[in-house]
């Protein structure tokens, strides 16, 4: 019997019960309607509301708070006027405050307005509670754009989203304008249509959330009212009705792009790119890149690379590939697109049709990731290589926030030259997410493997996901079982480790006071236990935890781990105890420190245990509203015991300094230094961004190293420009 089959016999009739039985099964709500007005013409999106057309608006003013007190009266009126044309949704934001003069705003880069006042608008343009398209703004007008996706197959693994599970790498069209005034602040929007996605039917009928922070007063209001009596946010949505058909225009987007590089000595080395994109209908979308620009103008926050057993997560910022993204999200990640490095082109096909979600993707990669299966040769450094990356998904819709999804990838490799069918990574795989009730969701993932490098072949490799996640308002706990074959290969995803069967548990409690200083104490406890593939155990985790969050947006985090490890085949039991401060006291100042103390294992062939301790600090200041510092300091020392001789330190210092000129024009510095490496990192950077994807860069990037004496030396220079123009039709 082929591993994991009974799993199979036993798993499809309750999935297929499961699917019948939704059919009649609906754990929404039904939220209020709204009608916005049609206007003859369209107001002016300036930050004030004296434009006459907003009297034909549809007015909203019930907002209700969420935190600090659920259910409760704001302290502060929001007023919010709706109406669309054929071509644009128009809302404005009138923000009333007593205290105007303590209203928190920066004039910033698009997308870096935490902790400011902020008004939100989550558009669920398929009605689905699946998927939202969020607009955001502050004071200054300064905009922010992302997805919010409802139960992310991986919510637990803290990776490219934010605590508010929006994803904010993602960037879209619209305009806005802000202004303050005597009695608080307006922010006005105009969200194309053509900027989203939905039905290709006549009359539309969208979810829809209003949102504003107050972060001063932890102040969190939304209009419907939200509940922690349900899980999920998008089920409570309230619901708009556009019954006028709406323009999408040609639905074609150009946008051309120059980067060139200069090395210091080396001649300037210009590339040409274009990315094209094709609405076939208002809710399929073709993307194709040819040579793209798939330039990091934004650099990877450091991470501290010494003794780690597991490969560092970085989150993709190209966005190339965050269109579609959350389409291929399954609870394991199967597409990591980081592993697409250089792509010569690359195709996308992406869309909804029905109650079924699917996403086409194909790139030509000329320099690839290896394919690692045990046994395996390494990649030849001195050798080119070529990959031909393929994934396929689709995902049917059964009920309210519940699915069955399908997904396929394809890594053909082979050296350049060769026959780049000569190695291969193929997989494919089910998963599903049902929501039982309000406050209940199942899911599983059930996915195989088949590799070949040189002339090593693996079986065909399992790898399985079992979950049940509750949340009320009080309680919430989670169970999963993860198992991954030591031959199952994600060569376009990401994997921390094979050969292993995990049972994740954990439980927390929410005690809500829901005052000015303590908005909620939360402990929790989690265990975690790993066998390998022989049923040895190699790892056991207990965990205790107490989150607390309060006066002006402070978050404390304690936890204290006992844990069992087995490595290289020496038992080590380290514990650890770790802390976390996040505060923002002032308008102009926040920060964070966090440490962490206790016996630590020393990862080598001759692992043992020691003892660490870590220090990490954050500080960013904004004296003034278009200056905006940040300073990050991570300090680590590790022994090879309690008070023992010093093994290693790891001191990563970054700074980080913005000057916005206006909302487009900005300066930019980096500086990141690390002790270990004994190397700094330097970069300028003047940008100028009318919109995401029209937008002019001027740069000078050094790398400087210690080598054997006291000063540091250049190892490296390069001046780059990057110039972006997006035409939209």
């Amino acid at each position: 019997m082929r591993p994991g089959s009974h799993l199979f016999k036993f798993w499809v009739p309750v999935l297929l019960f499961l699917s019948a039985a939704g059919t009649s099964f609906s754990a929404t709500r039904e939220g209020p309607v709204v009608e916005p007005r049609f206007l003859t013409k369209p107001p002016r999106i300036d930050g004030e509301l004296g434009n006459p057309e907003w009297l034909a608006a549809t007015v909203i003013t019930d907002f209700v708070q969420y935190e600090p007190q659920e259910g409760a009266a704001p302290s502060e009126k929001t007023t919010v006027y709706l109406g669309y044309d054929s071509h644009n949704l128009y809302i404005a934001f009138d923000c009333q405050d007593s205290r105007p003069e303590s209203i928190r705003c920066t004039l910033c880069q698009r997308d870096r307005v935490q902790g400011d006042d902020v008004v939100y608008v989550y558009l669920d343009t398929f009605n689905d509670r699946r998927r939202a398209f969020v607009f955001e703004a502050n004071p200054s007008g300064v905009q922010v754009d992302g997805i919010y996706v409802e139960a992310n197959p991986r919510r637990n693994r803290g990776r490219a989203e934010s605590f508010d599970r929006i994803d904010r790498n993602w960037n879209g069209y619209f305009h806005s304008a802000a202004r303050r005034n005597a009695h608080g602040y307006v922010v006005e929007m105009a969200i194309p249509f053509k900027s989203l996605r939905f039905p290709n039917q006549n009359v539309q009928s969208w979810g829809i959330i209003l949102r504003r922070e107050i972060p001063r007063k932890n102040e969190d209001l939304y209009w419907p009212a939200r509940s922690r009596d349900i899980n999920g946010l998008l089920v409570q949505a309230g619901r708009l009705s556009l019954n006028q058909s709406l323009v999408r225009g040609k639905n074609l987007e150009l946008m051309p792009t120059v980067v060139g590089s200069k090395a210091l000595g080396e001649k300037f080395q210009p590339e040409i790119g274009a990315n094209l994109k094709y609405g076939i209908t208002s809710d399929v979308t073709a993307d194709l890149a040819l040579n793209p620009d798939f330039s990091q103008i934004e650099a990877d926050i450091p991470q501290n690379e010494v003794n780690q057993r597991y490969p560092l997560y970085y989150p993709e910022k190209r966005p190339f590939f965050l269109e579609g993204k959350d389409i291929f999200d399954t609870p394991f990640e199967l597409l990591y697109p980081r592993k697409i490095v250089s792509p010569v082109w690359a195709a996308k096909l992406t869309g909804k049709l029905g109650n079924t979600s699917f996403g086409v993707m194909s790139a030509l990669d000329d320099l690839p990731s290896g394919i690692e299966i045990p046994g395996a040769p390494l990649l030849d450094e001195n050798s080119a290589y070529r990959s031909l990356n393929s994934v396929l998904r689709l995902r049917q819709d059964l009920y309210s926030e519940s699915y069955l999804g399908f997904i396929a990838a394809d890594k053909e490799m082979g050296a350049a030259g060769s026959s780049i069918f000569s190695g291969y990574n193929r997989l494919a795989g089910l998963d599903g997410q049902f929501k039982i009730s309000q406050t209940n969701r199942l899911a599983f993932q059930l996915v195989g493997s088949r590799s070949r490098v040189a002339e090593i072949k693996t079986v065909l490799a399992p790898a399985w996901h079992f979950g049940f996640n509750h949340q009320d308002r009080h309680l919430n706990y989670s169970l999963d079982w993860f198992s991954v074959h030591p031959e199952f290969e994600a060569g376009l995803g990401f994997l921390r480790r094979k050969d292993i069967h995990s049972l994740n548990a954990r439980a927390g409690y929410a005690f809500l006071p829901g005052n000015d200083y303590i908005i909620s104490v939360t402990p929790s406890v989690s265990y975690r236990r790993v066998y390998d593939y022989s049923w040895v155990l190699t790892d056991e985790d207990i965990d205790l935890s107490l989150m607390v969050s309060g006066w002006r947006q402070t978050f404390i985090f304690l936890n204290y781990s006992d844990t069992f490890e087995k490595y290289n085949g020496v038992d080590l039991r380290p514990r650890q105890f770790r802390f976390t401060v996040f505060s923002a006291p002032l308008s102009w100042l926040s920060g964070r420190v966090s440490g962490s103390t206790g016996s630590s294992i020393y990862y080598d062939d001759l692992p043992y245990l020691g003892f660490s301790n870590s220090l990490e600090g954050e500080l960013s200041f904004r004296p003034v509203q278009n200056l905006v510092a940040s300073l990050r300091l991570e300090d680590l020392n590790f022994y090879e015991y309690r008070g023992g001789p010093k093994v290693y330190r790891v001191t990563i210092l970054s700074q980080r300094i913005n000057f916005q000129f206006n909302r487009a024009l900005f300066l930019r510095t980096i500086t990141d230094y690390d002790s270990y490496y004994r190397k700094i990192y330097l970069s300028g950077l003047l940008g100028y961004e009318l919109n995401p994807g029209t937008c002019l860069y001027l740069g000078v990037e050094d790398y400087r190293e210690r080598l054997g004496t006291d000063r540091y030396q250049l190892t490296g220079r390069y001046y780059f420009i990057k110039f972006s123009y997006w035409w939209r039709v």
